[in-house]
């Protein structure tokens, strides 16, 4: 039988780490959660529902979660947000696994959640993520923003039944507040990447992510949260480029910010 340690980053998560960490009873055998100077009480939900929480400040996505890795008792890692829940066929797929002979990596398929329904088009979906690795084979690297893990070539990856539940955005204020941070972030990376192909990125990658996300992959079969999805892509895109075009012109400006 093997064993699993579960690990999560927080920042402020009082009021989704609770059910986070209910669906990973009986799954996970350990849970770590770093935390990022919350101020909410995130803490101290974590510690009652028997969490190992350890500070730390904020780091970047990928040197975070290594971080939380470092903490951890057990080989095999589940890595989960806070605003993220198993569902109960995901639950009862990695408990059997458990009780067999875990080999390779494992990827999750996500469903995602905006403004109160679950969205099976668009970018969103289908959507898959690998969550479940031995921690002598893989590492996150060190980007700020849309980290990767790094995979040993021709390693084998097999995925998941079930669902891993994405609460991403509870409206479209808080849609709009997140967007506005990952395209600062965005816009960070490429800048230290030394990116200048602002300039007509700025013009056509919008429309492109618009009409992808909408026509392409079908956005529209979700009604109107469809089509603002769609628009909201859009909208991050451009104000990526637009912040990597004011950091080209204010020569720098690259401080990371905390999410």
């Amino acid at each position: 039988m093997s064993s699993i340690s579960a690990i999560i980053i927080s920042f402020n998560e009082a009021a989704r780490i609770g059910d986070c960490l209910k669906s990973l009873q009986g799954v996970a055998d350990e849970v770590i959660v770093v935390d990022n100077g919350s101020t909410d009480g995130t803490q101290a939900i974590a510690e009652t529902l028997g969490a190992k929480v350890f500070q730390q400040a904020w780091l970047g996505y990928g040197p975070q979660k290594n971080f939380a890795i470092s903490k951890t008792t057990q080989d095999w890692i589940l890595q989960v947000d806070c605003d993220e829940r198993l569902d109960e066929s995901l639950r009862a797929t990695i408990i059997a696994l458990k009780n067999g002979a875990m080999n390779g990596a494992y990827e999750i398929p996500f469903l995602h959640n905006y403004y109160g329904k679950f969205i099976r088009h668009g970018l969103q979906f289908p959507d898959k993520k690998l969550r479940l690795w031995n921690k002598q084979y893989f590492i996150w690297d060190d980007r700020q923003v849309h980290e990767s893990l790094l995979i040993p070539e021709g390693f084998p990856i097999t995925r998941l039944k079930g669902f891993m539940l994405h609460y991403s955005y509870t409206s479209l204020e808080h849609h709009i507040s997140k967007s506005n941070r990952y395209s600062t972030e965005g816009a960070i990376q490429l800048y230290r990447k030394g990116k200048k192909n602002y300039w007509w990125k700025i013009w056509i990658s919008p429309g492109f992510t618009f009409f992808n996300a909408y026509i392409i992959r079908m956005g529209l079969l979700d009604g109107w949260h469809g089509f603002v999805i769609a628009k909201m892509e859009a909208s991050t895109t451009f104000m990526k480029y637009a912040k990597l075009w004011e950091l080209w012109k204010n020569g720098g400006g690259d401080q990371p910010v905390n999410l």
